[in-house]
C-alpha cells in the first residue's frame, strides 16, 4: 500500500514540472505562431495584389489596343474628309478654269540640287502627259511639266528660279498682269507692274490668259510685300505661293484636250 502511494505521489510531482515546461515552451512559441500566421496572410494578400495587378495590366494593354485603333480610324476619317474637300475644291477650280481632266499624279523624287526646285511624278506620255502641261493641288498652281517620260515626268516648280509665268490680281475692278518668276531666296516675285496701279498686301494672285503657258484662273499666292522705288518705272511684289512646295500631296496634272494643247503651242 505505502508503495502504491509513493508511485502516485512521484507520479504527481513529475507531471507538474512537465505542465509548467510546456506552459512555458506554448508562452515561448506563441509569438512566433502568430508571426508565421502573419507572415502567411502577408504572402496570400501580396499574391492577391500581384494577381490583380496582372489582371490591370492586361486591361491596359486591350484598353491601349483599343485607343491605337481608334486613333487609326480617326487619322483615316481625317485623310478621307481631307480628300472629299480637295476633290470639291479641284471641281470647282475645273469649272472655273476649263482646263480639261484632272489626272492623279504622286511625288516620287525631288531633284537633289540646292538650286533647282524641281520634282519627278509618277505620270507619263502613257498617261496622256505631255510636256508644258500644268501640275495643281487643290490650293493652286504648282508647276509646269519639263520633261514628260513614257511612265513618269519631270515637274519645274514655280519657286525655280528658270520658272516664269503670267500672273494677274484677282480683283473685279482691277486688271493689274505681271510676270511671275521664282526666286532663289524661295517664294515668287511678280514683276513688271505698273507704278501707278495700287498693290495690297494680302490680294490673291491667279495665273493670267497672258502668254498661254498654264491655264487662265489657277490660284498662284498672296501678296505678302510691295516693293515700290519712285525712280524705278514698275513696281513689284513678293508672292506666298498658295500650294505649299516642301509637303506636295494630293496632285493633279491638267490633261487639257489635244485641241487645246496643240493651241497653246
Amino acid at each position: 500500500m505505502l508503495l502504491v502511494l509513493g508511485l502516485v505521489a512521484a507520479l504527481v510531482f513529475v507531471r507538474e514540472p512537465a505542465r509548467r515546461v510546456e506552459s512555458i515552451g506554448t508562452q515561448l512559441l506563441e509569438p512566433v505562431q502568430f508571426g508565421v500566421s502573419g507572415l502567411v496572410d502577408q504572402v496570400e494578400d501580396l499574391a492577391t495584389v500581384l494577381q490583380k495587378l496582372g489582371e490591370l495590366a492586361r486591361q491596359n494593354d486591350q484598353y491601349r489596343e483599343e485607343v491605337d485603333r481608334l486613333q487609326a480610324e480617326v487619322v483615316r476619317l481625317q485623310e478621307l474628309e481631307l480628300e472629299n474637300r480637295d476633290l470639291r475644291n479641284l471641281l470647282g477650280l475645273r469649272e472655273r478654269s476649263a482646263a480639261g481632266d484632272l489626272l492623279p499624279a504622286r511625288l516620287i523624287a525631288r531633284d537633289p540640287s540646292p538650286y533647282v526646285r524641281a520634282i519627278t511624278i509618277d505620270r507619263g506620255t502613257e498617261d496622256g502627259v505631255h510636256d508644258g502641261m500644268t501640275l495643281i493641288t487643290w490650293r493652286g498652281v504648282v508647276g509646269r511639266v519639263a520633261r514628260a517620260g513614257p511612265t513618269s515626268s519631270k515637274v519645274l516648280l514655280i519657286t525655280d528660279a528658270n520658272s516664269s509665268i503670267s500672273g494677274r490680281i484677282q480683283s473685279s475692278d482691277s486688271r493689274v498682269t505681271g510676270i511671275i518668276r521664282g526666286r532663289v531666296e524661295g517664294g515668287l516675285l511678280m514683276q513688271h507692274i505698273p507704278q501707278d496701279e495700287t498693290l495690297k498686301t494680302g490680294e490673291t494672285v491667279i495665273t493670267s490668259e497672258l502668254g498661254g503657258l498654264v491655264p487662265e484662273g489657277l490660284v498662284v499666292g498672296q501678296i505678302v510685300q510691295v516693293r515700290r522705288k519712285d525712280v524705278e518705272v514698275f513696281q513689284e511684289a513678293l508672292i506666298e505661293p498658295a500650294s505649299d512646295m516642301k509637303r506636295l500631296e494630293r496632285l493633279y496634272v491638267l490633261v487639257a484636250p489635244p485641241l487645246v494643247r496643240d493651241g497653246a503651242r
